[in-house]
Formats: C-alpha cells, sequence, structure tokens
C-alpha cells in the first residue's frame, strides 16, 4: 500500500477495524529511538549556541546578534511546528519529516560558511530553525500512535536523551573548538546530524505495524487515527469578465484567478480550522497564555544568553562549559525527583509553575550582581533545578485552562510565544547595544517572568473578589 494513502486512510483500513492495536513497542521502539535522536540532536546543539558562535560574535564586534539569531531560530520553530502539525492531516511521517530533517541538515551546511550575522539570522535561524519545527510534531505524533501503556515510560526515556545531551553537547563544541576550530566544527555537527534522515525515515505509518488482540475494543483505534484528513468544502466562486478578448484567452485567465483564490482560500481556512479563536474570549485563558509565554521566553534566551554573560566575566570556554552542564544535570535530576514525587502526590501544576516563575525573578537578577565563579555555578545549578517547573509543567499549565480544548490551547500557546519571541529577542539585543552590559538584558529578561507573576496574582484575586462577591 502506498504509503501517504495508508496515512491518509488509517481509520478506513481494515487493520485499524476491532482486533487490531497499536504494537505499544515492536517497531514503536525504532519508532522512539528516532524520536531519542531527534529531540538530542535538535536541542543538542541549540543549547550549545553562546559556546559556538563566541567568537564569532566578538569578531563581527555584534553583541546584539545572539539574541537575534536565537529569537529567529525559535519563532521559526514555533511557527512552522504549528504548519508542520497542519501538514500532518494531509502527508505521512516520513513525507513531512523527511523535509523538516532536510531544512535542518540544509541549515547545518549553509552555516559552515556565514561570515556576516545577517547570514547566520537565516540560515541557523531561519532554515534550521524551521527545519527543527518541522520534526516536533512529526515526532510527537509518531510516538503518541504507536505506544498507549509504555507512553510514559517510554516517553521518560526519550526525555532522558534530550538532558544528555544539553549535558554532553556544551563540552563536546568546546573540546571541537580547540581542536579544529568554527568550520570543522560546524561541519562535523552536521555530520552529526545526518542522522536525522534515518530518525525519520523510520517513522513508518502505524497501519504498517498494528498487532492482532483477542480484545474486542476499539478505544485504541482512535488514538491510531491521529491523522485524519478533514474534507474541505469547495468555495462558490464567482468570476465576473472585465475585460473584453479572446474567449480562450479570458477562461484561461478566469482559471489562473480562481486557482489562486482558491489556494488562498484553503490556507485560510485550513489556518482558521486549526486556531480556535473562541478561547480567547476567556479572560483567564487568555492570562494563563500570556503568562506562559512570557515565562517560556525568558527561560529560552536566558539558555542561550547564559554563556556570553560569562564569557563578559573572563570565564574559560571550559568554565563556561562546564557550568552550563551544572545547569543542564540540574535539570535533569529535577525532573526525575518531580516524575517520582508526583507518582506519590497530586500537585497543583499552575501554582508550582507560578512559584517557579517567581523564584526565576530573582535567580535573573543574582546572576548579574557577582561574578565569582563559585556563585554563578550556584546560581545556575538553582535555575537548573527551577527549570523544570516552566519547560516540564507548561502543557498541563494549558490543560488546566482549557482541557476540553488541549489541541486548541497548545497551537495558540505555539503561535504566541513564537512572535512573541521574534520581538522579544531582538529587542533585548538592542539593549544591550544601547547600554554595553548584560546586566540590562538579565533584567529585561526577569521583567518578562515578572508579568506572568504579576497578571496571575492579579487575576487571583479578581477572580477571588468576583467569587466571594457571588
Amino acid at each position: 500500500m502506498d504509503e501517504a494513502f495508508a496515512h491518509i486512510e488509517s481509520s478506513g483500513n481494515k487493520k485499524n477495524k476491532a482486533g487490531w492495536v497499536a504494537p505499544d513497542g515492536g517497531w514503536g521502539y525504532i519508532v522512539s529511538l528516532g524520536v531519542g535522536f531527534t529531540f538530542m540532536l535538535g536541542f543538542g546543539s541549540s543549547n550549545a549556541f553562546g559556546i559556538l558562535f563566541h567568537n564569532f560574535f566578538l569578531e563581527q564586534e555584534s553583541g546584539s546578534g545572539l539574541p537575534l539569531v536565537i529569537g529567529v531560530y525559535n519563532g521559526a520553530l514555533s511557527i512552522s511546528g504549528f504548519l508542520g502539525g497542519i501538514a500532518l492531516k494531509k502527508y505521512s511521517f516520513r513525507q513531512v519529516g523527511l523535509v523538516g530533517a532536510g531544512l535542518f541538515i540544509l541549515g547545518d551546511i549553509l552555516t559552515i560558511f556565514v561570515t556576516r550575522t545577517y547570514q547566520l539570522v537565516f540560515t541557523f535561524g531561519v532554515i534550521r530553525g524551521a527545519g527543527f519545527g518541522v520534526m516536533i510534531p512529526v515526532s510527537f505524533t509518531a510516538f503518541n500512535s504507536y505506544f498507549t501503556k509504555k507512553r510514559t515510560t517510554m516517553m521518560s526515556a526519550n526525555q532522558t536523551m534530550s538532558s544528555l545531551a544539553s549535558i554532553t553537547f556544551p563540552m563536546l563544541v568546546t573540546y571541537l573548538l580547540s581542536e579544529y576550530g568554527l568550520r570543522w566544527t560546524l561541519a562535523l555537527i552536521m555530520a552529526i546530524d545526518l542522522h536525522l534522515l534515518f530518525a525519520m525515515i523510520v517513522m513508518h505509518p502505524v497501519e504498517w505495524h498494528l498487532v492482532k488482540t483477542n480484545e474486542n475494543n476499539t478505544e485504541l483505534t482512535s488514538k491510531c487515527e491521529v491523522i485524519n484528513v478533514k474534507k474541505v468544502e469547495a468555495f462558490d466562486e464567482a468570476v465576473v469578465k472585465m475585460l473584453p478578448g479572446d474567449d480562450k484567452e479570458c477562461e484561461e485567465r478566469e482559471t489562473r484567478v480562481k486557482k489562486r483564490e482558491s489556494i488562498q482560500k484553503h490556507i485560510i481556512k485550513t489556518i482558521y480550522e486549526n486556531i480556535d479563536l473562541d478561547l480567547l474570549k476567556d479572560p483567564r485563558f487568555v492570562s494563563t497564555l500570556v503568562g506562559v509565554g512570557f515565562a517560556f521566553v525568558s527561560d529560552v534566551t536566558y539558555l542561550a544568553m547564559e554563556p556570553t554573560l560569562l564569557f563578559s566575566y573572563k570565564f574559560t570556554k571550559i568554565e563556561v562549559a562546564s557550568c552550563v552542564m551544572v545547569g543542564a544535570v540540574s535539570d535533569l535530576l529535577a525532573r526525575f525527583g518531580l516524575a517520582i514525587f508526583t507518582y506519590f502526590y497530586a500537585v497543583d501544576s499552575r501554582l508550582l509553575f507560578f512559584i517557579g516563575t517567581c523564584v526565576t525573578v530573582f535567580l535573573r537578577i543574582a546572576l548579574v550582581t557577582s561574578s565569582e565563579l563559585w556563585f554563578v555555578f550556584a546560581v545556575t545549578a538553582i535555575s537548573g533545578l527551577v527549570r523544570c517547573s516552566v519547560q516540564v509543567l507548561f502543557p498541563l499549565v494549558l490543560i488546566m485552562a482549557a482541557p476540553d480544548r488541549f489541541p486548541a490551547a497548545l497551537a495558540l500557546h505555539i503561535l504566541f510565544s513564537g512572535v512573541l519571541m521574534l520581538i522579544a529577542d531582538p529587542l533585548i539585543g538592542v539593549l544591550y547595544e544601547e547600554t554595553g552590559s548584560y546586566v540590562y538584558c538579565f533584567l529585561a529578561m526577569s521583567f518578562c517572568c515578572l508579568l506572568c507573576v504579576v497578571l496571575w496574582t492579579t487575576e487571583y484575586f479578581v477572580y477571588r473578589t468576583n467569587r466571594n462577591a457571588n
């Protein structure tokens, strides 16, 4: 069976009838390994970006270059991730995934030859970011379609691979730079990233690997139907001939106009169908969306700019890499601790997210108050522990805000955060250019977290007052 056809016809395939279920293993383990490599390679070199391009930005004398590239990268990642999710409704995992992997590797290749900051913005920021963004929904959707009972266990394994990459890549990049220089280091990273092609090739349609079961239930069948294609209603179009001339020429012109208008309307309709704007009518959801977005932007920008701050403290590359590694290890330990704790005790995800954001406000400020090595290591370690409250819990916070409409809420979060990063990160770069100090940049990141704290505190008292009044 043709792969795309199998992908589209998941609900109609005979194997999807009662008695055939997702394998929950088998080829799913290969898919899980592919997902792990995707996040390991996607996040690994990105987390070491500040170390990798530190000397490049010094040569360019562009302090605002780093936040600009990171802002464009994360913005392109978010927007392409949203569009990739839409593409999965029509095309197979591998078709969409290989496009993403191709873009990612193309970005790697072009980055080897960059000589100016604006070139890096395009190659690393736009192309590479868009490629990774496309692979993210492919990875999540394929993984969820293959696993049901073992989903939590296997996702934990994938998260561990991603965390290990965050720990090892800073040291690896530091070693490669000292041995081979920037260009050859970028070439070696590109060679490693070629494994993404294999990670996407193994994303078979789940219909190829369904297994027979004696249970007569169709619950898992619906879970396999992750890529149903919605039929788009045809638009009625009326074209009025405005100019005299040959009938054949007029007909051809009308056909081109119809086709162009039809494509435009189809794109608008598809995007509109995947964004539930009714959620924005709920003030509490808007408060959650804005708060999570600003906290998320602050966290992502911090990871990219911390190495640059430490270099300004005259730390060596080994010290900077070690500091980044300490933060990654702390983050990994916090994730394990949170998983164990929540297994035995129920927690309020929104409250924990709020507390973590409050602590982060002070941690961003603390990092720029002293350049002592032990103090920076301590603050970074604590930041790593607190970071999981943002990175791990934000989907659960969105679920609490829109329990019955999580996919729509996540889509809005992706778009809002992407646009926010495209605006906020370049502004932080401009702030550095104007002040010549990273202190104000980290104060701006602290202010982003403070906006979340103030907004949610105001919301709490407003709704508490209204509830007491009723």
